[in-house]
């Protein structure tokens, strides 16, 4: 009969070689030696969280102060569900309703800053498995916003002014979210011919950073800023949009950033495009989006685009399907 202590350092031990399988199977790094090294230390800082194989509520220590989420660990070693059917499924119940469905996957902090997290990814974190589940939804005629490499580019060459993230926050900055709202306005653009249009002006602001990644390490929340653009409606007041909106926004906690100040990506897709938008959110509902309509069919009518946006690191996880 085996020890119940060995048996649970088995189980441990099981946990770690299967996310370093995961890391050795679906990564391309530049040189073995860097790999191991980088595979381990994603293996340490997710053994102290708890889990290498599960989500948990944990941030973990990169360099220079900079926290990531454990969950970026896990999204970068565990093996993908296929989830595209369910988003195909949902473009086309759209689609059938005369509305056009916009994917936008925030790109992962891990993914994009790993020179922040260890000097073992100065070369890059690249994920083929993300790149094949574009390609298939792109395939399938759903539109994607890809803007993994384009935020990656901006981040190396104007970080120092315009960041695309900060040290303490698990979310991209509004720098970020601008970049995300000017590309879907790019694809919503050819629906909004022969529509009215309102200026939605932006003006640059600082404000309070929400640190939640210091405050979940530590317990206590920190006090620093961060600039901002802020959009104002038609009222010169911070904008706010209406369940009329012809563009509705949907998706979870990134779709809420900045919204008490008025720079949440809702409020750049409306200054972009110069149509008013609404935004629907649900905090860690990024894979819900399909079901956000259930028993509301008639909010969908007169409708041209629904931009659903989600954290890019949970596109390892299972997808709802449609329920309307």
């Amino acid at each position: 009969m085996i020890d119940s202590s060995v048996s649970k350092w088995l189980k441990v031990t099981k946990s770690a070689l299967v996310a370093l399988f995961a890391l050795c199977t679906q990564h391309a790094f530049s040189a073995p030696t860097t790999a191991s090294e980088l595979q381990k230390q994603m293996v340490r800082d997710m053994k102290k969280c708890g889990s290498t194989t599960e989500e948990v509520a944990c941030a973990v220590e990169g360099k220079d102060g900079w926290l990531f989420l454990q969950e970026s660990l896990l999204n970068a070693t565990k093996r993908w569900n296929d989830n595209t059917p369910q988003i195909i499924a949902f473009k086309d119940s759209l689609e059938a309703r005369g509305i056009k469905l916009i994917v936008v996957p925030v790109p992962d902090k891990l993914l994009a800053v790993p020179e922040q997290y260890s000097d073992k990814a100065k070369k890059g974190i690249n994920l083929p498995q993300y790149k094949k589940w574009v390609q298939k939804l792109r395939k399938n005629k759903v539109t994607v916003i890809d803007a993994l490499d384009k935020i990656k580019e901006l981040h190396k060459n104007q970080g120092n002014e315009t960041s695309m993230f900060e040290p303490y926050e698990s979310h991209c900055t509004g720098h970020a979210r601008l970049v995300l709202a000017n590309m879907a306005a790019d694809s919503i653009a050819p629906l909004l011919y022969g529509m009215n249009r309102k200026h939605y002006p932006l003006h640059d602001t600082i404000v309070d950073g929400t640190g939640n990644l210091y405050d979940l390490l530590h317990g206590e929340e920190i006090e620093y800023k961060i600039k901002e653009k802020k959009v104002l409606g038609t009222d010169g007041y911070k904008y706010r949009g209406s369940k009329k909106a012809p563009i509705i926004i949907i998706g979870d906690s990134n779709v809420s950033q900045g919204k008490s100040y008025g720079a949440q990506i809702g409020a750049y897709i409306a200054a972009a495009t110069s149509v008013e938008t609404f935004s629907i959110s649900k905090v860690g509902g990024g894979n819900i989006g399909p079901q956000m309509f259930k028993g509301k069919e008639s909010f969908l009518e007169g409708k041209k685009a629904v931009v659903w946006v989600f954290d890019g690191r949970e596109l390892y996880g299972h997808f709802k399907a449609p329920e309307f």
